[in-house]
């Protein structure tokens, strides 16, 4: 697979991360459940960030999360997906324009930009709170034709099948992206994810990706299994890539009846810093590497070395050097 005169856009969540360092005190305080991900309603975000310091403010999203580490790849890419016409907006869409990513949006007025409140207190544990907001409304009018005319690989997450729009968006742009002779690659998400829409996803097997990326519990939850054997012969009958990551035992690769297994990286446990963004950046990688015509194990492998690389620093992209 070799379409470098093509870009690598990326279908997903725009959001973005709002840290705040808090004492166990100020936590208890705001009655959240310590380590809990929970969603909230955007005047009760407002009230939280009234009530604590917001230090810094990130970009995120894991499918924008890939497509920043793509585009530090030095892979032309692009990202589709939704902001409000307000500041984080605007932080969100300076972090591509930074990284020279074609981010194509009309920003709405009637729902701010997705956001998530990160509490963390002194032992670094992290307490989210997530405002989905205009994430969660693109539709296929927010497909920029220009756009997907250019994209030679479209990669995709489950949680664009919690929004029926989103969902209906990324069907008809991958069956364009696929009519125009490219590819499309696809991430579980995550396990409940893979629980909600089981259906939809054993039935996209078949139909409108062609490379699905997922961890150990989202193969398991998909299959049943997260065994490689049984993975090997449950997939044996799709015609697709699929790469499995499972942590520090590396990634494994089925490709019909052809297999391999890349391992990860051995990293001193003083070097990790965040955890956060690993699977993204491996997603990254892999996918650059495909998109550059890599035979598959060296793609793992740049898949590998980029999430090595995001572990060790804090925040789940590489930053802009």
């Amino acid at each position: 697979m070799s379409q470098t005169t093509k870009l690598i856009t990326g279908m997903g969540a725009a959001l973005v991360d709002l840290f705040a360092h808090v004492s166990e005190a100020e936590l208890a305080a705001l009655g959240s459940p310590k380590a809990s991900m929970s969603l909230v309603e955007p005047a009760r975000s407002d009230e939280m960030q009234k009530a604590v310091h917001v230090h810094e403010s990130q970009p995120g999203g894991s499918i924008a999360n890939s497509i920043a580490g793509i585009a530090a790849l030095g892979v032309a890419s692009g990202f589709i997906g939704k902001i409000g016409d307000d500041a984080l907006g605007a932080v969100f869409t300076d972090a591509f324009t930074r990284a020279n990513v074609r981010f194509p949006v009309t920003p709405m007025d009637a729902l701010p930009t997705g956001h998530c409140l990160v509490l963390v207190t002194p032992d670094a544990e992290r307490t989210m709170h997530t405002v989905l907001g205009a994430s969660v409304t693109t539709d296929t009018a927010d497909i920029d034709a220009a756009l997907l005319a250019d994209t030679g690989l479209l990669f995709g997450e489950g949680y664009l099948w919690d929004s029926p729009s989103a969902r209906a968006a990324f069907l008809a742009a991958a069956n364009g992206v696929r009519q125009a002779g490219g590819k499309v690659a696809f991430s579980l998400a995550d396990g409940l994810c893979v629980t909600r829409h089981h259906a939809d996803f054993m039935a996209l097997l078949d139909s409108h990706i062609d490379i699905l990326l997922a961890n150990e519990g989202e193969i398991t939850a998909l299959l049943g299994t997260d065994e490689p054997d049984a993975v090997a012969e449950k997939l044996a009958a799709h015609h697709l890539l699929a790469a499995v990551t499972h942590g520090a035992h590396g990634v494994h690769l089925y490709a019909g009846t052809r297999r391999a297994h890349v391992p990860a990286q051995n990293i001193a446990a003083d070097e990790i810093v965040d955890l956060t963004g690993a699977g993204d950046q491996f997603a990254a990688g892999f996918l650059a590497g495909l998109h550059q015509g890599k035979p598959i194990e060296d793609a793992a492998a740049m898949g590998v070395d980029a999430a090595s690389a995001v572990i060790r620093h804090i925040g789940p992209r590489p930053p802009l050097d």
